[in-house]
Parts: C-alpha cells; sequence; structure tokens
C-alpha cells in the first residue's frame, strides 16, 4: 500500500504541475478520493488485515 500511496501523490504532483485545469473540474476530487479508497478497501480485504483476521501470519517465525 504504501508504494501505491507514492506513485498516487506522484500522479497527483504531475497533475498539478503539468495539467492544473484538471483539478478544477467538478468531481475531480470525489474521483481521486474513491479510487484511493477502492484501492484501500481491496488491500484491507486480501492484504495483511485479512491474513490477520484469519489467524495467518506469514512474518511470524515458527520455532
Amino acid at each position: 500500500m504504501g508504494c501505491f500511496n507514492t506513485l498516487f501523490l506522484l500522479l497527483l504532483g504531475g497533475i498539478y504541475l503539468f495539467w492544473p485545469d484538471l483539478m478544477q473540474v467538478e468531481g475531480f476530487w470525489f474521483s481521486f478520493i474513491a479510487i484511493w479508497l477502492c484501492f484501500f478497501v481491496s488491500w484491507a480485504l486480501f492484504g495483511d488485515i485479512a491474513d490477520e483476521i484469519a489467524g495467518v501470519n506469514k512474518y511470524k517465525d515458527y520455532e
């Protein structure tokens, strides 16, 4: 998720620098946040949080 957030912020910065008129379009911020929220929910459902809820911890060393 950290890599995705970094790329998402770089995309937002690129839009701000090279195409600032796009930020004035109605619904731009809603769309941007909705896309980020969809990725966050998929990360939560299929990522480490889901593994923790299921009792699977792939980072824990078993001795």
